[in-house]
């Protein structure tokens, strides 16, 4: 298993817009698993995640390990193909062509961002929620490209699963942003928005 894969092609991209396939592509990056396996986890039939498993497996986001037979049944084990997935910036940001969609996807995040900022108790008055997911959206877009860049520096292969490699990418991440003015901006800005004191 790889430990990172940037997704570059839009029409792989648009396959994380689907909760399912998310779920399912979650669950085989810690452990093998049949469909069978998944459908019952998930709560979903078992054609459906064979399809969901199909339309990955061609996209190259998951992998067969292996094939066992027990007696007339067949079962078909799975495993994620990186530890983690990454959505190009230029898909992310709608700068490739056929991206539109996964930009129109990422605003939904934001926006759902912005509406559930008051479950930590941020509240955003209505009059302030499309500029401040404006700003999450630019927050976003930063955080996302410098990520990139971080990861795509790496020389050598490791798990990112490990706490020290996942610590070590988010401070080489927040470490560039940090020099970045235009992020620096887009926080302080975030921050009087909402309240952050």
């Amino acid at each position: 298993m790889k430990p990172f894969i940037i997704i570059k092609d839009p029409k792989v991209a648009k396959l994380f817009a689907n909760e399912t396939r998310s779920e399912i592509l979650h669950n085989l990056r810690h452990r093998e698993m049949t469909a069978c396996q998944l459908a019952k986890i998930l709560g979903k039939n078992v054609s459906s995640i064979s399809h969901h498993l199909s339309l990955l497996e061609k996209a190259g986001l998951v992998r067969r390990t292996r094939t066992l037979v027990k007696g007339n049944i067949i079962e078909k084990y799975y495993q994620a193909s990186a530890q983690k997935f990454i959505i190009s910036y230029t898909l992310s940001e709608g700068l490739a062509p056929e991206s539109e969609d996964i930009l129109k996807w990422k605003r939904e995040i934001c926006r759902g961002v912005v509406d559930k900022a008051s479950l930590f108790g941020f509240d955003v008055p209505e009059e302030k929620k499309s500029k401040v997911q404006r700003l999450v959206e630019k927050y976003a877009s930063l955080k996302h490209a410098t990520l990139e860049r971080v990861i795509s520096r790496q020389k050598e292969s490791s798990e990112i699963i490990k706490p020290e490699m996942r610590l070590l990418i988010s401070l080489l991440t927040d470490a560039l942003l940090s020099r970045n003015d235009e992020y620096l901006q887009v926080i302080w800005e975030i921050c009087n928005e909402i309240g952050v004191k």
